[in-house]
């Protein structure tokens, strides 16, 4: 797969044809993402400058992807200093996808891979990444809160700017204030069948 990216001048993410430059980075993930959702999608790197932004921010232990597809997100925050990430998707070939990837970038030790929903996941987790579509994002909400510590910090996608108002009205039912921001176009020949453009992520931090 031909992709290659850095994000904020701290993360090179590529996939095999880029190997040598991406080896040669300070921070670099080496990822093929067959049969999982692309890693170079708007909502993806939307989601890893959020996570950087956070990790500058605050102390992390220990991570959840849910959703994890190629398993980007846990491996860039493993990466980037993270000791532990725990990986969880439905999908068998995500899983599959993840273990590859965690095997190519020598991470296989430090990532635990979840076949199935988040209630087979026990715990609480200092960073909580969910980059789903807007439908389950809502539905999952509670579920992303149980698994977030009080004081930690969730990150959010999947979602577009049509279903911002509806994602901050659940976020405030929540009790969450949302921090950061982010939009990027993934544009296309013909009209976006849900009529917009325009994809977004949030970084919402927990009050410990």
């Amino acid at each position: 797969m031909l992709f290659y990216y850095r994000i904020n001048g701290s993360l090179t993410v590529g996939g095999p044809w880029f190997r040598f430059v991406v080896e040669r980075a300070p921070t670099g993930i080496l990822l093929k993402s067959s049969n999982a959702f692309p890693p170079y999608h708007p909502t993806t790197k939307m989601c890893l400058r959020l996570m950087l932004q956070d990790l500058k921010q605050r102390p992390c232990q220990n991570l959840v992807d849910v959703g994890c597809g190629s398993g980007i997100l846990a491996l860039a925050g493993l990466k980037l200093g993270v000791k532990h990430a725990v990986a969880v998707d439905l999908d068998p070939r995500a899983i599959i996808t993840s273990r590859a990837n965690a095997e190519l970038n020598h991470l296989e030790q430090q990532l635990m891979l979840v076949r199935g929903s988040t209630e087979a996941v026990d715990g609480s987790f200092d960073l909580v990444l969910a980059n789903l579509p807007m439908q389950v994002l809502r539905e999952k909400l509670p579920e992303l809160l149980r698994l977030s510590r009080s004081g930690g910090s969730l990150v959010l996608s999947g979602f577009q700017d049509l279903d911002r108002y509806v994602l901050e009205k659940e976020l405030s039912r929540q009790g969450l204030s949302s921090n950061s921001w982010l939009s990027e176009d993934l544009v296309f020949f013909g009209d976006p069948p849900t009529g917009s453009f325009t994809w977004m992520a949030v970084l919402v931090h927990r009050v410990g």
